[in-house]
This record gives structure tokens, C-alpha cells and sequence, in this order.
């Protein structure tokens, strides 16, 4: 949802109706915190206001540092300062209007509601309340009352830019939602595979909201081709008042290859906010495992349990950081610890970019580096003793340490181009190796050995997206990947479409 966007750009209203309601100069010492303020030392700004406002209480004195406790993304004093200038004046308006935009954004949502209701008896005249009660109502799901909201904002002020996205957003939500397409990716183990991807979704309420999505792999491989199908089903519940979601999916995966018919999959995640900021997401999944040579062979499935806690502020700041452990049904699991976090470097309008660090650690009980050669064949030739992971990879001691990049530029109003990438300035793990060894009974055989290996992992990926129409997208990607064990080239195209309510009537 473009909630950020909408709810920026009522501030930008709303600030410059505070300007022209501005009669008189301000005093000097409200001119110098808004100096301040204006080039970004919001701390200054905050010290001069809250001793000008201790002094006196002026209307002008409180909502000035209200606004520049907002900008510096002190949200609880910004709040309390709020509350504040009410209790002062409480039949100001746009106090109100103030106070509930930000409540709004920190997801506050029956606190606004009652900051608007007393705003509504006040002045109703101005589009801004209703298109906070439509956000509102957005945000609680309720999407007819929502549209009934905006329909009363448009009638007003038609053409109003802020109603016509919010109610094309909530089109967007609340319509079918179509994306197919495909994948080609290639690497140096060497695998080759192909794959192709169509997913459904609808929204009809809290409670129903399914999704369908199938996919079908052609791997080839050096000796040999195959193939694997994948059918999934699944439906996400939302429940507002506890600010939890939980996504359900279940689907039947089926290798050509395999005459034991197909294998059930499933996923069951759980997400719960914590404050405005945090998010905790709990997983758990039963899925096919199709990244090395010997899993497009035969069927590998993979159990995942996954924890992660989830920071986002002001669409800006982006963090992630969480555990998981990943089994095989052989009592070996890998276990995978990882944190990272992206900050805004640069933020404008049509160019936004970010830049962050990322830690991540990552070993299994066991090793399945495999010999590719037979015991006989290296025992009467010799040479070395090359090796593969069968049938999955197994990380062992692996720890990176890397920078991350992300930038997203808007070129053209329907082009936008996107680009993220990492670099391992530290990684290191234990790379296995094997060798021709001897038993006490002097019985040959071969042995797994490990090497301390010191490399740069990198990861690049850039996306091109042109909407083509208010309802269709269509994005190219490209992936390179250079891990410990393969380098990779990902190609994908996708197109999204969105049914257009108004081509059904």
C-alpha cells in the first residue's frame, strides 16, 4: 500500500495551510528554531523550543517543535507535545488535524479516529479528514466504508490526486491479481534449469484471501534432463485487533522422474507487530530443495524453522535479523544465524538510496561433499579426488561479513529501475576436500578433510519496470551470484496485472 506516500503528502498540505495561517512575524527565537530545524539540526531546534515553550505557551511555539520532533522521528515526544498544545487550545483544529496524521503513521488507528471526530465538529470542510478517516478505514480492512469516505472527499474536490490513488490503491487490493512469468538461470556446477510461474490472488475480507500459485522446472544437467512440478494453494488471515497475520499454504510437488507420485508441501507463517516499528515473523515449512545437481535428480524436501524480527521506520530504515535450522530427514540439519540493516543515504523524489551491513553464520552437523569418483578408480589412477554436494549443500564454520547497496530510480513516471547488491568484505568457512586414505587394517578408502577458505561472496541483482498500463506491469531482472560453492546468472521476466474494476462494469 501507498500509505507513506499518501500520508506524505497530506503533511505537505497541511504545512503549507499552517504557512499562510500565519498572520504575524514570529518572534526571533521561533525564527532561529525553524532555521535550525530547516537545515536539519533538529536537536538545536529542540533545545530552543522547549525552553521558549516552557516560558510561554503560544500556539505557534508547540506546534513548531511538534513538527520538528516529527522530523527528527521522536514520535512519543512529538505526541506529548501534541498533547500538550490540545490541552492548551483545544479548539484549534488543525491541532487536531496535526495530531491525528501522526497518530495515523504510527498506526494508532481508534486514537485518530477520535482526534478526527472532534475535528469533524470543529471544521469539516477540509479534504484532509476525510481522506485520513478513508486511510483509516484502509488500514482496518474495512474497504466499503473506506471508498464511501473518499467518495465524500470527490465529491467535494473533485479530482483530488490524494482520494484517486488512495482509491485506485485499494482497487489494486482488493481486485484480482494476476503474475506470470519465467526464469533462466545457469551456473557452474554446471545446472541449467528453466523455469516458469503463474500466481492468482484475491482479497474479499480478513478471513478470505487466497492465493494460488503453480510452477513447473526443466533442469538440464550434463548427463541427463529433468523436470518438476509444483501446485500451491494457501490463504492469509488477518487479525487487526491483535496485529497478527497468518499466511496458510499447502500444494503437492511432483518430479518427473519420480514414480512414487507426489510429495506434500506446506507453509504456516505467523506475523505479529510489535509497536510501529517491529515486526515478528515465526515459520515453518515443508518445501523442495532443487539448488544442487543431485536434488534436480531425484526428490530432496527441506524442513525450515525460521525466527526473525523485522524493523522498518518510515519506509527509510530497513533491518532484518533472525535464525533458522534447515533438515533433510537424515538428522543433519544446518543452522543459520543472520542480521542486517539498510539506512537511507539519499532520498528524493525520483532517486532513493541506501546503504547498510550484513552478518550472517552458517554450519550443518555433518558434511555431504561426496566423491564423484569411485573408490577403485582413484585407488588404480589416482589424481585427485574431486567431489559435490549430495544431495543438498552443507555450510560448515561459514561466517560473511559484507557491505550492502540499494538504490531505486524513477527516470520516466512509468519506468523505474532498481538495483541491490552486496560484497563479502570478510567470509571465510571450512571447505571440504577429499583424499585417498588408510585404516588401521590398511584398508584404503576416502576421507573428507577441511581447509580454512578465505573468499568474497558478492551478490548483484537490478530490475527495470515499466507500468504499461494502470494495470499491467512489466519487470526484467537480472541476478548474479558468486557463493562459496557456485557462481550464478539468474534471468527473470515477470508481468503483473491488476483486473481493472472500471473494464468490468
Amino acid at each position: 500500500m501507498k500509505i507513506n506516500i499518501l500520508l506524505a503528502a497530506m503533511g505537505a498540505v497541511l504545512g503549507a495551510g499552517t504557512a499562510r495561517a500565519q498572520t504575524a512575524l514570529l518572534p526571533d527565537t521561533l525564527e532561529y528554531a525553524r532555521a535550525k530545524a530547516y537545515g536539519k539540526d533538529f536537536g538545536e531546534a529542540d533545545r530552543i523550543l522547549t525552553l521558549y515553550n516552557a516560558r510561554t505557551s503560544r500556539l505557534d511555539g508547540l506546534r513548531l517543535q511538534a513538527q520538528v520532533l516529527y522530523w527528527a522521528q521522536d514520535f512519543k515526544r512529538a505526541a506529548a507535545v501534541h498533547e500538550q498544545a490540545l490541552a492548551a487550545f483545544p479548539s484549534v483544529p488543525a491541532l487536531r488535524l496535526d495530531y491525528a496524521r501522526l497518530l495515523v503513521e504510527q498506526n494508532q488507528l481508534d486514537r485518530a479516529k477520535d482526534q478526527l471526530a472532534v475535528y469533524e465538529t470543529q471544521d469539516s470542510a477540509r479534504a484532509e479528514s476525510g481522506l485520513l478517516l478513508a486511510l483509516i478505514s484502509y488500514k482496518q480492512l474495512r474497504l466499503d466504508a473506506a471508498r464511501k469516505s473518499l467518495a465524500a472527499v470527490l465529491r467535494r474536490y473533485p479530482g483530488n490526486a490524494a482520494a484517486t490513488a488512495l482509491l485506485q490503491d485499494i482497487g489494486n487490493t482488493t481486485l484480482p491479481y494476476f503474475r506470470v512469468g519465467s526464469r533462466y538461470l545457469h551456473d557452474d556446477q554446471p545446472l541449467r534449469a528453466l523455469t516458469y510461474e503463474a500466481e492468482a490472488t484475491l482479497f474479499r475480507s480478513w478471513l478470505v484471501a487466497p492465493t494460488v500459485q503453480l510452477q513447473a522446472n526443466s533442469f538440464s544437467l550434463p548427463d541427463d534432463r529433468s523436470a518438476s512440478y509444483w501446485l500451491q494453494v494457501g490463504n492469509k488471515f488477518t487479525f487487526l485487533p491483535l496485529g497478527l497475520t497468518v499466511s496458510t499454504t499447502g500444494g503437492l510437488f511432483q518430479y518427473s522422474q519420480n514414480s512414487g507420485g507426489s510429495l506434500a508441501t506446506g507453509n504456516l507463517l505467523l506475523t505479529k507487530t510489535l509497536g510501529s516499528t517491529l515486526a515478528l515473523d515465526v515459520q515453518a515449512a515443508r518445501q523442495p530443495y532443487q539448488a544442487v545437481l543431485a536434488s534436480a535428480r531425484q526428490p530432496v524436501m527441506e524442513r525450515l524453522q525460521a525466527l526473525a524480527v523485522r524493523y522498518t521506520k518510515g519506509d527509510k530504515w530497513l533491518g532484518k535479523a533472525g535464525v533458522e535450522q534447515r533438515s533433510y530427514g537424515d538428522d543433519n540439519p544446518a543452522y543459520s544465524t543472520y542480521a542486517w540493516l539498510l539506512a537511507p543515504v539519499l532520498t528524493r523524489p525520483t532517486v532513493v538510496l541506501k546503504a547498510g551491513y550484513a552478518f550472517s553464520y552458517a554450519s550443518a552437523e555433518r558434511s555431504t561433499y561426496t566423491p564423484t569418483r569411485s573408490l577403485s578408480d582413484v585407488v588404480l589412477n589416482g589424481g585427485p579426488v574431486p567431489g559435490a554436494y549430495v544431495p543438498y549443500f552443507t555450510p560448515r564454520h561459514q561466517l560473511v561479513n559484507a557491505m550492502l547497496l540499494s538504490l531505486k530510480l524513477w527516470p520516466q513516471k512509468k519506468v523505474s529501475v532498481a538495483a541491490r547488491g552486496s560484497y563479502g568484505v570478510q567470509g571465510r568457512a571450512d571447505a571440504p576436500y577429499l583424499y585417498l586414505d588408510k585404516a588401521l587394517n590398511n584398508e584404503l578408502y576416502l576421507a573428507t578433510g577441511f581447509a580454512r577458505q578465505d573468499y568474497h561472496p558478492v551478490e548483484v541483482q537490478g530490475e527495470v519496470a515499466l507500468k504499461a498500463s494502470p494495470s499491467l506491469t512489466v519487470a526484467a531482472t537480472y541476478g548474479y551470484s558468486s557463493l562459496i560453492f557456485y557462481n550464478r546468472h539468474a534471468f527473470d521476466l515477470q508481468f503483473r496485472y491488476h483486473l481493472n474494476r472500471e473494464k468490468n462494469r
